[in-house]
């Protein structure tokens, strides 16, 4: 800002002040003016919102709207928090002694104090502790809903003095496998498949940046329900990828990423005797809820509710009498506050039966009254009113216990603490009548394409050729487009998809080329001369070359897979994934594939017959070849499977018919909770007793066998070099190879220099079997049922296909045998698979261990030595780079265990390098 007075003579002198880059709110200009005043103001823009910012703002909104509806669900504020308080707890207290209560550190039903208290820590990083319903979800989902407020500039409380409050990112531990991603990749991984319509920087998804640039704060819950093995693990996975701990003189560059981790009590004091923990971390534990805090509580909750005379013989026995009475002791605990107000929320239910005398014996009679009673409380048998923005089914209250119940036992036998649709179709049942369904499926596929394609060709062989060359091609083809979007994508087969809206082709395609987890030169061929090759086949074709492989190649294979990954593309949708949400992107991404890849494979097989086999009508191949297509696209799908475990699993009655509706329902009463794409149960102890069949046990005594993790066993012991079940899958070997070793295939060199292994080995293809047998199983069934069976024909087409299956096999074991060797001196390791050879020397290695092999999110089902290199190592080759940061050095075998004299050479070459023991490679 200027400000100028003009002179008024020649004699007098100008009068200016000028102020630049700053905010006045007065401005004093002394002396005398002679002439006229001139004041000019330059407002300087503000600077842009740059898009990083903008990434954090839209991901902190989507979290605190879905943690907002969470929590309203669960009437945490209604009336308001419960006044759970929060004590500082020794790390150093021995595990025989309890640990002395410390200071207040926060208090949930106190005011805005732990967003507060967590800033302020040096490293941020907290452990919150305490018994099964002690209130830590509750914890945890408050703070982070005061983080994102203040994030996005919602709370009255002032900014702390140190700036740049991260985003709370609350997961569950029991998804993270420490064994295949570091904790920085796995964070990338949760954000890019819950958020992936965050704002691109730099043409990125930000999930990198955020991460990278500690603006994420990871809270961590169900470390107790893991595995014992597993929690060591873990927490040393965790303080690696934190980094270092702050000091007085170390300043912020030395700071390490913060977190929160929830776990309980005696577990994680188990871990500290044992040399675990989280290094820097300031610990707190919640206290048990004195009997007036409750009996408060619960008074302002029956004055709300307009029962106050219902509730009033229990409030008088928390504040008068508590010692006399079972119930007072049990609800010290917050989850069994909330199960008595959820319980006896509705009449007839009579809280005062609570304190009758003699109806209960002890505290634990009154958890295990109260757990029984949740279900029918939150399913009535009333209609809800007709006003709620959402309103449940009615259900019945003891079929919806019953298949909570199944549910609880299905997640507890698989040690699992979420609840994920697309993985219902790996439980026995529904595993047992998968092979039953496909060939069911394959049955109607081949009488449908009969009666589709009456008279297609004279005679009993050439017909069943002329159907079954088609159906198959059509399966092919849609495989390489499966296969293709799976690899540009990185995403397992077996995951549900979001997918871009395919009318909008031009974000389509932005998306294409934004999620693609290939180089950019191969974006650019794909992309680019994909289209361009198939417009180059057809003018080839009709500018006189006229070979009829270039329609079919052009129009029925790489058009249908470029278009394939077009439709594929990720969504751009800002909102967190929900269970609900995920299937119906799954539904409409199927019905798009089928409805528009499928016709164009149909398509090429058409103009392949109409112009290249002399037939008037190419139809009926095309049809064939299109059902072939769409079959196959159908029953890949995770669409597909889920179809096929909701209908088995509720025509048993393990689950109902409507089961995202139930779920949903059950959500909404307070019983689950959804952690992005999946559901979990708000309380361990809700799922523990849903899962014992109800079944009351006395307090402190072993839960049930199913609960209880049974202790590793060791595994079995096998040769040095025992073939592998699969080859690896990116060293080229397909899925379904076999590797064959006979015994003095191979040599050992063991001196102190170096130890060598040195041998051939033999691939034995089986990956085609699977779709020869299938094939054959359906012929035979449609063969048998329109009894064909004795016509010689007929069973010349019927053992076609075997015989196909039997020669690609021998040629297999005809093919030579590759060379294999592993080396291991004092400079590195060295091996070589066939003609591709790895190095490391040892200075750029970190680790190496024997781990199960995981490439592009898929396992590989056995297992091989692998290194994690440095930052400052040489890049891995492609073929060799698995997941995690790890590379693959040589095959070993079905399980983890090695031979003595390899892992002595580990031993004593790599040294502390060399993770014996830490089992990274067993489930």
């Amino acid at each position: 800002m200027t400000m100028r007075a003009q002179p008024g003579g020649q004699e007098q002198p100008f009068i200016s002040n000028t102020v630049v880059d700053s905010t006045i709110e007065y401005l004093v200009q002394v002396g005398v003016l002679h002439g006229d005043l001139n004041l000019s103001v330059r407002v300087a823009a503000p600077p842009g919102v740059s898009p990083l910012a903008e990434a954090e703002r839209r991901l902190a909104a989507s979290l605190l709207y879905q943690w907002r509806a969470e929590a309203d669900a669960w009437h945490m504020n209604d009336p308001w928090p419960m006044p759970v308080q929060w004590r500082t707890w020794s790390e150093r207290t021995p595990s025989s002694a309890a640990p002395p209560p410390g200071p207040v550190w926060a208090d949930t039903g106190g005011g805005r104090t732990m967003a507060d208290a967590l800033l302020h820590l040096e490293n941020r990083r907290l452990v919150v502790l305490g018994s099964a319903g002690s209130g830590k979800t509750v914890f945890t989902v408050l703070l982070a809903l005061e983080l994102l407020a203040r994030r996005l500039g919602e709370s009255p409380e002032p900014a702390p003095d140190r700036p740049g409050s991260p985003i709370p990112l609350m997961l569950s531990l029991e998804s993270w496998d420490t064994r295949r991603a570091t904790l920085d990749d796995w964070l990338e991984e949760r954000l890019r498949r819950d958020h992936p319509g965050l704002p691109f920087v730099d043409g990125e998804h930000p999930a990198r940046l955020l991460v990278r640039q500690r603006r994420v704060l990871p809270v961590l819950d169900g470390l107790d329900e893991l595995p014992h093995h597993r929690r060591a693990e873990v927490c040393a996975a965790l303080a690696s990828g934190l980094g270092g701990i702050a000091h007085a003189s170390g300043g912020p560059l030395l700071r390490g990423s913060g977190a929160v981790l929830v776990s309980r009590t005696e577990e994680y004091r188990l871990l500290l005797v044992e040399g675990h923990g989280l290094p820097g971390a300031t610990t707190v534990e919640s206290r048990p809820l004195p009997p007036l805090e409750a009996a408060d509580y619960l008074a302002e909750v029956a004055e709300n509710s307009g029962r106050s005379d219902d509730w009033r013989p229990l409030v008088l026995a928390l504040r008068r009498r508590p010692d006399r009475f079972p119930a007072a002791r049990a609800l010290t605990s917050p989850l069994m506050v909330w199960l008595t107000r959820e319980a006896y929320a509705r009449r007839p239910a009579d809280p005062a039966e609570l304190v009758s005398p003699g109806a209960f014996r002890s505290p634990e009679e009154v958890e295990t009254h109260l757990l029984d009673r949740i279900v029918h409380a939150a399913f009535p048998a009333l209609p809800s009113h007709p006003d709620r923005r959402y309103r449940p089914r009615t259900w019945n209250p003891d079929r919806a216990r019953g298949w909570l119940s199944y549910l609880a036992r299905l997640m507890t036998r698989r040690g699992e603490g979420e609840l994920a649709w697309w993985r219902l179709s790996s439980t026995p049942l529904v595993r047992a009548l998968a092979l039953p369904a496909l060939l069911g499926v394959g049955v109607l596929v081949s009488f449908a394409v009969s009666a589709a394609t009456p008279g297609l060709a004279p005679g009993p062989f050439r017909s069943e050729l002329s159907v079954t060359a088609p159906l198959l091609g059509g399966v092919t083809y849609a495989l390489v487009g499966r296969t293709m979007t799976q690899h540009w994508y990185g995403h397992p087969l077996g995951e549900p998809r979001r997918t871009a809206d395919p009318f909008r082709f031009l974000a389509a395609l932005r998306s294409v080329e934004r999620h693609s987890r290939v180089g950019p030169a191969l974006r650019l061929v794909v992309l680019l001369a994909g289209p361009a090759l198939v417009v180059g086949l057809l003018a080839m074709y009709f500018l006189g070359g006229h070979d009829h492989a270039l329609l079919l190649f052009s129009v029925g294979v790489v058009l249908p897979a470029v278009t394939m990954i077009v439709l594929a593309a990720p969504a751009d949708v800002v909102d967190a994934a929900t269970p609900a949400g995920l299937l119906r992107d799954e539904r409409r991404a199927l019905v798009t594939t089928v409805t528009v890849v499928a016709p164009m494979i149909g398509l090429g097989t058409t103009l392949f017959w109409r112009t290249g086999q002399g037939t008037s009508n190419g139809i009926g191949p095309g049809i064939t070849t299109w059902i072939g297509a769409s079959v196959t696209l159908f029953l890949l799908s995770p669409w597909s499977r889920w179809l096929l475990a909701r209908t088995s699993l509720a025509l048993v009655g393990r689950v109902p018919w409507p089961l995202m509706r139930f779920l949903e329902d059950a959500r909404a009463a307070g019983l689950l909770q959804r952690a992005g794409g999946s559901y979990r149960f708000r309380h361990r102890r809700l799922q523990e007793h849903l899962a014992a069949g109800a079944r009351p046990r006395p307090h402190g005594a072993p839960p049930p066998a199913s609960t209880r993790p049974s202790p590793p066993r060791p595994p079995a012991r096998q040769p040095l070099l025992h073939p592998p079940a699969r080859p690896p899958a990116r060293s080229g070997d397909g899925p379904g190879g076999v590797l064959l070793f006979g015994p003095p295939a191979f040599s050992v060199e063991d001196s102190p220099g170096v130890f060598r292994v040195q041998g051939r080995s033999r691939r034995l293809p089986m990956f085609h079997w699977t779709l020869i047998g299938t094939f054959t199983a359906v012929m035979a069934i449609r063969m048998s049922v329109t009894g064909r069976l004795q016509e010689a024909g007929t069973w010349a087409a019927l053992l076609l296909w075997p015989a196909l299956g039997v020669l690609v096999t021998v040629v297999g074991l005809l093919l030579p045998a590759r060379r294999m060797e592993l080396e291991l001196t004092a400079e590195g390791v060295r091996s070589s698979v066939g003609r591709r050879r790895s190095r490391h020397a040892w200075r750029h290695v970190e680790d190496i261990a024997v781990r199960r092999v995981v490439a592009h999110g898929q396992d590989a089902h056995f297992y091989a030595l692998q290194v994690r290199p440095t930052p400052d190592a040489p890049r891995v080759g492609p073929r060799f780079r698995l997941d995690g940061g790890w590379a693959m050095v040589f095959p070993l075998g079905l399980t983890t265990a090695i031979d003595p004299p390899l892992a002595a050479a580990l031993t004593r070459f790599a040294g502390p390098r060399w993770r014996q023991g830490a089992r990274t490679g067993t489930d």
